[in-house]
């Protein structure tokens, strides 16, 4: 996994929270499940710069961007496109294994 394009692979997890619609009413929730994981991608990607991700620091992330997919509600299609389009774009082989849709 260490010839992950970071830039890239930030990129599409952002968009991928931008992009899907939220399903569920609790605005509680979403402060908590949505804001606060987004937020700590876009600070984990200015202390991350411009060197490679880890496969662990992988994993960290996908689990927040996952937070936000259970906490918005998004459907498993729509999950898996999105975990589809950021392997695609970031030129990750294969996403973990505890990634699930």
């Amino acid at each position: 996994m260490s010839d992950v394009d970071s830039r890239a692979f930030f990129g599409a997890v952002l968009k991928a929270i931008a992009c899907t619609r939220n399903h569920n009413a609790d605005e509680t929730g979403y402060a908590e499940g949505v804001l606060a994981p987004a937020t700590r991608i876009r600070e984990f990607e200015k202390e991350v710069g411009e060197r490679g991700l880890t496969p662990a620091e992988i994993e960290q992330v996908l689990g927040w961007l996952d937070s936000t997919f259970r906490t918005k509600q998004t459907p498993a299609e729509e999950r898996e496109y999105y975990l589809g389009k950021i392997a695609e774009v970031s030129g990750l082989a294969r996403l973990p294994e505890n990634v699930g849709v």
